[in-house]
């Protein structure tokens, strides 16, 4: 909580303008939040087209002209956005979403040079997914991991031709520091994960704990796929995959679902920074050289 409280010492900013010159770039959960104010940054800094990830359509297309309506006049007419349907609560939207991504890039001249995967959820009751996980475990973490696995290979297939190297950047939370995780020594982790009594259980203890366990499965991701990124011919990396932090915003994640805690909604309008000022640090992440493998908090690199 002291970090949290302290959180306006900390500055963010944004990239060199023109940092997404050319660019495509997907951002996921990107119809309201820290996705829709990454949307606009990538705009901003020159991304050619964006692919809004969204689970309601609607409100993503209104998203889509918000965004345009506050571009300068003339910019509208160079940037392209499109709007698909993304539900991460269902494995088989996700796998919708990616086939739909690999029929896009097989078209003359379309790639994808940066992914952004921000669609997350805080819940503080119990839920089950449509495909019968825990909804949290689902959404942030097997989900993304899911999503990450299967862009990775469309954004090394666009490396050749992407105006720098390709980005996929896992949004995550300083959040997993909390995870008590005493499921570790279960034979199946993911069994405990998804046990209701369980899940009520370490709720009682930590209204956040939960959250904090789902996100940690984001810092999971973020150190397995680098792991699987192949080297260019100068021994680089074709893809860098990194994690970052918003850090503590004033977004919907609280206030759209049952359960958040009160006391951090009170510390959330205290010491909260704006969404546009967390999804500075996004971006960063998207286009800085030196974090693959790693994990982005206010801007610097820690392990």
């Amino acid at each position: 909580m002291l970090k949290t409280i302290l959180q306006p010492i900390h500055s963010v900013h944004l990239p060199s303008p023109g940092s997404f010159q050319g660019q495509t770039v997907l951002v996921t959960g990107s119809n309201t939040g820290i996705g829709l104010e990454t949307t606009r940054h990538a705009v901003s800094l020159g991304a050619s087209k964006i692919i809004m990830g969204v689970r309601t359509v609607e409100k993503g297309e209104k998203a889509r002209e918000d965004i345009l309506s506050k571009l300068p006049e003339g910019k509208s007419a160079k940037t392209s956005i499109e709007v698909w349907q993304l539900d991460m609560s269902s494995f088989q939207s996700v796998m919708t979403f990616v086939q739909r991504m690999k029929d896009y890039i097989t078209l003359p001249g379309n790639r994808l040079d940066t992914a952004i995967l921000n669609a997350g959820l805080a819940s503080g009751v119990w839920q089950l997914s449509p495909d019968g996980w825990e909804i949290q475990i689902q959404v942030n973490g097997l989900s993304t991991a899911l999503l990450s696995l299967e862009l990775l290979p469309i954004l090394i297939s666009s490396a050749s031709s992407s105006p720098s190297r390709p980005h996929l950047v896992i949004v995550s939370s300083d959040m997993h520091q909390q995870a008590l995780l005493p499921e570790r020594s279960a034979p199946n982790i993911l069994d405990v994960l998804n046990d209701k009594e369980h899940w009520q259980k370490m709720h009682a203890k930590s209204p956040v704990e939960r959250y904090a366990v789902s996100k940690m499965f984001n810092q999971w991701t973020n150190i397995e796929v680098a792991k699987l990124v192949p080297l260019d011919h100068a021994a680089q990396e074709k893809v860098i995959v990194t994690s970052a932090t918003p850090g503590f915003c004033k977004s919907e994640l609280l206030s759209r679902e049952e359960g958040a805690p009160w006391l951090l909604k009170v510390v959330q309008a205290a010491c909260a920074r704006t969404a546009a000022d967390g999804a500075k640090a996004i971006v960063d992440a998207a286009v800085r050289q030196d974090g693959h493998g790693k994990w982005l908090e206010n801007q610097k690199l820690t392990e």
